[in-house]
């Protein structure tokens, strides 16, 4: 437990909070913007045809998810050190983070699109296995 009180963890933790929301960004502002734009506009708040997002609310979230990806994933390199289990492991992560919020809207906000569900939670699912990569990297690193 030692481990999640260190400066390795926290540099660790830095690092890929950065890396997460920069991807994050990446696939929003440019891989899906339009898809999002046409499917969930109607969602949002547009100004000069674009969405507006509340950035200080998305980037704190994308934190926070960064961060727990960094716990769930130190817990199993903890177990078994291996770049093998850190990317399942944050593959796995990254479903069940993306799948909860996806399916969750999917169940209750009207017209909430199916499409974006599974192209969300497949997003979701691969920025947790690159946390799984970089993730294991960087503790290699912090850590020796």
């Amino acid at each position: 437990m030692n481990y999640f009180l260190s400066a390795a963890f926290l540099k660790v933790s830095a690092i890929s909070a950065l890396i997460f929301v920069l991807l994050d960004l990446l696939w929003l502002s440019v891989v899906g913007k339009n898809l999002y734009f046409n499917t969930m506009g109607y969602l949002a708040e547009i100004r000069d045809g674009k969405i507006v997002f509340n950035l200080k609310a998305g980037i704190t979230v994308q934190v926070i998810i960064a961060v727990g990806l960094v716990f769930f994933i130190s817990m199993a390199l903890i177990i078994n050190n291996t770049l093998l289990n850190s990317i399942a492991v944050g593959a796995v992560s990254g479903f069940i983070l993306y799948a909860t919020y996806d399916l969750t809207n999917l169940s209750f906000v009207k017209d909430y699109s199916l499409t974006i569900t599974v192209i969300d939670i497949t997003w979701g699912t691969m920025q947790g296995l690159l946390a799984g990569i970089y993730v294991y990297y960087l503790t290699r690193y912090f850590s020796s």
